[in-house]
């Protein structure tokens, strides 16, 4: 008989949160069925052909349900009904907020709950700090923690994370939508994509570029991403007189082609003011993927995703004149380019691969269930 697990994210689901509809989607034995309290529909395409509960199609006042239901005061009695009618062995949530809500209706159903903490949900957010009332409670009541790296496991243990409830579980991508062979543009070119936020350190892209754009006068950067630097980096494009492209958003197809195009990709993210680092960072797993070396900072968990000299060149947060030089030395290589990306995809094989990491999380889900 096929067990059946809750997938739990408030909104369903975000047009970037590929890796949580891919890792429901490749899950060998249990059957997912994706719940939340409304939809989103800037991803609710990477939920199709999926089995999915929405509160707000099972009552007609979403919000006093919702509000109701977090407070323990009854909510959402069809909604939880109809999960339940789902048999699910356990619930799975994915970031911090989102378990605590998962906690609630864990209890409600008496099921287990395990959550997925991935980054700035456990390192930036409010409610994660150590000893707040709110991370005590959750910590004391989820089943158990999944932490996307060791960096996010260290974490959640400094924020209260009991070490018995803590596991560490790689994500890992779909290796089948990363087949394309690599065909490097004519002209010398690196790509950014991620968020336009202090975390992810284009600033300090923009300035290597500005090193090298006499040495290398044809180079192209592409920048796909939003945020709210979105409009101090154009300017500081401008006066830099720098061969950028701000893109925009684009969708994962179009990053994909980007990244089998680009010669370089490169993100050299940074530990931001408020403690925000990167969690693991799935699109330096795409780029290996796509046999593309990476070049960024040491930082966070992707010092885990990238192996520094082997499929990354890196250098220590907010070294320019490192990041110039790394990016330097792979543009006048190529062999050492297209040993990097061969050795980035063997790595993204044998350590990041969805099909092999969904085995392994299943073996989470039976020991809680």
């Amino acid at each position: 008989m096929t067990s059946t697990v809750a997938l739990f994210r408030k909104r369903l689901l975000s047009y970037s949160e590929t890796f949580i509809a891919d890792q429901g989607r490749l899950l060998p034995t249990y059957r997912p069925v994706f719940c939340g309290y409304r939809h989103d529909n800037s991803g609710l395409h990477l939920l199709e052909g999926s089995d999915k509960l929405l509160l707000e199609d099972h009552s007609s006042l979403g919000s006093l349900s919702k509000f109701l239901l977090r407070h323990g005061l009854g909510g959402g009695k069809r909604w939880i009904r109809a999960i339940a009618s789902e048999t699910p062995a356990l619930i799975h949530a994915h970031f911090f907020n989102d378990g605590i809500d998962a906690v609630k209706i864990g209890a409600r159903l008496d099921r287990p709950v395990i959550t997925t903490v991935h980054g700035h949900d456990i390192t930036k957010h409010e409610n994660a700090r150590t000893g707040h009332s709110i991370s005590r409670r959750f910590f004391e009541q989820v089943d158990g923690v999944v932490a996307v790296s060791n960096f996010i496991a260290e974490q959640a243990l400094a924020r209260g994370c009991p070490e018995n409830k803590l596991i560490q579980h790689y994500i890992g991508i779909d290796l089948d939508k990363f087949s394309q062979p690599k065909e490097e543009s004519t002209r010398p070119s690196l790509l950014f994509v991620g968020r336009l936020v202090e975390k992810k350190g284009c600033t300090y892209l923009l300035q290597a570029m500005e090193r090298l754009k006499t040495r290398f006068p044809e180079l192209m950067l592409t920048i796909i991403g939003a945020g709210n630097l979105d409009t101090e980096l154009q300017r500081e494009a401008s006066v830099r007189g720098l061969n950028v492209v701000f893109a925009g958003t684009a969708s994962a197809a179009e990053i994909r082609q980007h990244l089998s195009r680009s010669w370089l990709f490169v993100a050299p993210s940074i530990t931001a003011q408020s403690g925000d680092a990167e969690g693991l960072g799935m699109v330096f797993l795409e780029a290996q993927a796509l046999q593309t070396p990476v070049v960024s900072f040491r930082s966070g968990g992707l010092v885990e995703a990238v192996e520094d000299e082997v499929s990354a060149l890196l250098s220590d947060e907010k070294d320019v004149a490192g990041l110039a030089e790394n990016i330097a030395t792979l543009l006048e290589n190529s062999n050492l380019r297209h040993d990097m990306g061969l050795a980035g995809r063997k790595r993204v094989e044998q350590h990041f691969d969805l099909r092999k990491q969904c085995a392994k999380l299943e073996t989470i889900y039976d020991k809680l269930s």
